[in-house]
């Protein structure tokens, strides 16, 4: 294998790590209300990117961004980067069908 080890010294992604992390977005998705979508987190060196596919008016948009993997990791624990990742996600998210709350 020519890529392994990492150029950059980084330790590779465990298991658990990634699962982990899928949680947390899973989480965090789940807190934006979107009616329908499917994820994937790709482990990038540097920052991860987050696939996104979801329900929009005129039928579905795919959506990639970066993602900063300690942050994820850490906004299980922490409100405030819990709530700054919402935050960061729903701006990416914005076109993304909403489920509408029950009155």
């Amino acid at each position: 294998m020519a890529d392994w080890p990492p150029g950059d010294g980084a330790m590779p992604t465990s298991t658990n790590e990634l699962l982990q992390a899928r949680e947390m977005a899973r989480t965090l998705l789940e807190g934006l209300g979107l009616e329908a979508y499917l994820f994937e987190i790709e482990p990038r060196e540097g920052q991860w990117e987050l696939r996104v596919e979801c329900a929009v008016d005129d039928g579905w948009q795919s959506t990639t961004f970066a993602i900063d993997k300690q942050s994820l990791l850490r906004s299980q624990e922490d409100i405030g980067t819990h709530e700054r990742l919402l935050s960061e996600w729903r701006e990416h998210l914005v076109a993304c069908k909403k489920v509408l709350a029950a009155d």
